[in-house]
């Protein structure tokens, strides 16, 4: 499923967050600035993941190669955090594209975020 698939999915649900089985990764470059607080679960056979499509797609203009491996569900967490030194969308935004973000409350938790992970890391 393209991205702007699933924002168009997401706005007119009016549901907290949609589940898809999968997101086309190279879609996200084709999306302009999308609300932060959108949430896909992503399933697959054996796993799901909770994605924030507005932060995966910061993430994605920063490392495309992180948003594919992200939503490559065939990669465990653990796998991720090998490869990133993170967990999730929102720690790889919190580390890297803190400067992409606009919304104040937004900016101010991923920045408690990066100090939390920057401590777990020594």
């Amino acid at each position: 499923m393209k991205a702007k698939d699933v924002v168009e999915l997401y706005l007119t649900s009016e549901e907290f967050r949609v589940e898809v089985d999968e997101i086309d990764p190279d879609s996200l470059g084709e999306l302009s600035e999308i609300p932060l607080q959108i949430q896909v679960i992503l399933r697959g056979e054996r796993r799901k993941r909770l994605v924030f499509l507005g932060f995966l797609k910061l993430a994605y203009d920063h490392n495309p190669e992180f948003a594919k491996d992200y939503l490559n569900l065939k990669l465990s967490l653990e796998d991720i955090f090998r490869k990133y030194g993170v967990y999730t969308d929102l720690e790889y935004v919190a580390l890297h594209c803190l400067y992409a973000v606009k919304d104040e409350d937004a900016s101010h938790a991923l920045k408690k975020l990066k100090t939390f992970i920057l401590s777990r890391k020594k």
